[in-house]
């Protein structure tokens, strides 16, 4: 008797279904911020083939994050840096960095880089999404992938022709661990998709948030699953669409995301769309961390004088007050995540205190703030932890303060939450980057420092966000972060 069970992804009895109301309340606050702050600067950059490097290198790393997560191939993390940084070339690519032919993944990867470069195209001009359009989209990601595989009679995985650009022809109900997942059977297909593209364009209209429209509409698209294989991809392709037509960056989902991803999809099988949309949301403060660095970086290895004389007028041409009200606006709100750091790490001294005190009879615990004597302490530590741990380039110069929670027990260490500019130059965005610092004693009785990171990124918030937003968020982070912490700290006594 077979024990197999049946989850059906896509219901047979509604087909895909609509964003369940309220759909503002599914929004992400920072992203209308991220998005005002990204276009002031794409407009200083405009014209300069630095900002062509970098759109280059972006569609890069969506090209090679896309086919990874998929499992079309694997490629090593410093070559997949490399890539990024030179191009598809296939002396990048050596024996043993992918476990596939390098010709193949060079195709693979030009063809997904080819296809992003398309939706940009598709963009400029202006179009409209069409079920013809997602049919060239998928052909274009497939353009060098020959096969698929499938379960013959016996079991076997074998590999069958792809059909490229035209819906499957057969189902494709995956087996994992005894559970067979249903989507959109073929019959339905062209109906289901011909109601997805309705309704996204019904979302257009009433004015969804992009980064709400995005999650529904790669997930909705998943639901159907339309083509016989390559629909996590063009998923992908068609959130980046709706993503970057906003004037967002397109949706990158690396290896390291791939585990919450799925988890996020899983939740919005289940009706649950809000952690799909946080997802997209975090993706999304990443690059623009990326962008403050890369862009910096990029002015820095040299600029024609023309086109850099044209950025200096647009950073000109905004006025020196709207500049000082942007500074007012973020710097308050800094100043406020301060005393609430503060009075929040307070109510941990007690506690922590009686813990060190069991373990050391000098266990102390205690806060401290900076103050314009002592803002430039930890410079080194804040600088280590943002290019090596969090990736962005951390301005200390347009701002800077820091909270920290100081124990003391045969070790000495500080939790450090320290605030500060994002790129430069000052775009209105500060950044609040925690990490642990261990100082303890060598044989040389020298004092020796270790900057341990205890947050997978750090917290970015912007002038124009309203900061009833900014600490909702904060809050949600912190806590996140203290638990790290914590766990470190349990660790290291």
């Amino acid at each position: 008797m077979s024990t197999t069970e049946k989850y059906f992804i896509w219901q047979p009895a509604t087909g895909i279904t609509d964003i369940a109301p309220p759909w503002r309340d599914l929004a992400a606050s920072e992203i209308e911020s991220i998005k005002k702050i990204w276009a002031e600067q794409q407009d200083r950059l405009k014209g300069t083939r630095q900002l062509a490097e970098f759109t280059e290198r972006l569609s890069r790393e969506w090209a090679i994050e896309t086919g990874i997560i998929e499992n079309l191939y694997q490629i090593d993390r410093g070559v997949t840096q490399t890539l990024i940084e030179r191009g598809f070339q296939a002396e990048f690519l050596t024996h043993g960095s992918t476990n596939k032919p390098i010709s193949y993944v060079l195709h693979l990867l030009r063809d997904q880089q080819d296809a992003l470069e398309g939706i940009f195209d598709f963009i400029a001009q202006r179009r409209i999404l069409s079920v013809s359009y997602i049919k060239e989209l998928h052909a274009a990601l497939v353009r060098s992938q020959e096969y698929t595989d499938a379960q013959d009679a016996s079991g076997r995985i074998i590999g069958i022709p792809l059909i490229k650009g035209d819906w499957k022809q057969q189902p494709n109900y995956p087996t994992k661990m005894g559970v067979v997942y249903s989507y959109c059977p073929p019959e339905q297909v062209a109906s289901e998709m011909d109601r997805l593209v309705a309704m996204h364009h019904a979302h257009l209209s009433e004015g969804v948030p992009p980064e709400v429209e995005a999650a529904w509409l790669h997930h909705r698209f998943s639901q159907i699953h339309p083509f016989q294989d390559g629909n996590g991809r063009v998923c992908r392709a068609l959130a980046s669409m709706v993503l970057m037509r906003a004037g967002l960056f397109p949706l990158i989902v690396t290896r390291d995301d791939k585990t919450q991803y799925l988890d996020a999809l899983e939740a919005a099988d289940k009706g649950g769309l809000k952690p799909l949309v946080n997802l997209f949301a975090t993706l999304q403060r990443t690059q623009f961390r990326k962008a403050t660095a890369l862009s910096e970086n990029i002015i820095a290895a040299g600029a024609d004088i023309d086109s850099m004389m044209q950025s200096l007028m647009r950073t000109a041409e905004k006025s020196r007050e709207s500049r000082e009200q942007d500074q007012r606006r973020v710097f308050q709100n800094a100043e406020a995540l301060e005393e609430e750091t503060v009075a929040f790490l307070e109510t941990l001294v007690g506690p922590l205190r009686q813990v060190l005190l069991k373990i050391s009879p000098h266990g102390k615990a205690s806060v401290s703030r900076s103050t314009s004597e002592t803002s430039h302490f930890y410079r080194a530590q804040i600088i280590e932890n943002a290019n090596r741990h969090l990736d962005y380039h951390a301005d200390t110069a347009s701002y800077r303060s820091w909270v920290a929670l100081n124990l003391v027990w045969e070790r000495k260490a500080s939790l450090v939450f320290a605030i500060h500019g994002i790129g430069r130059p000052f775009s209105g965005s500060l950044v609040c980057a925690p990490f642990f610092e261990f100082r303890d004693d060598d044989d040389e009785a020298q004092v020796r420092s270790t900057v341990v990171p205890v947050a997978d990124e750090a917290f970015v918030f912007f002038h124009n966000e309203p900061f009833s937003s900014v600490r909702e968020r904060f809050r949600i982070w912190r806590d996140k972060v203290m638990t790290v912490a914590l766990k470190q700290l349990e660790q290291s006594l």
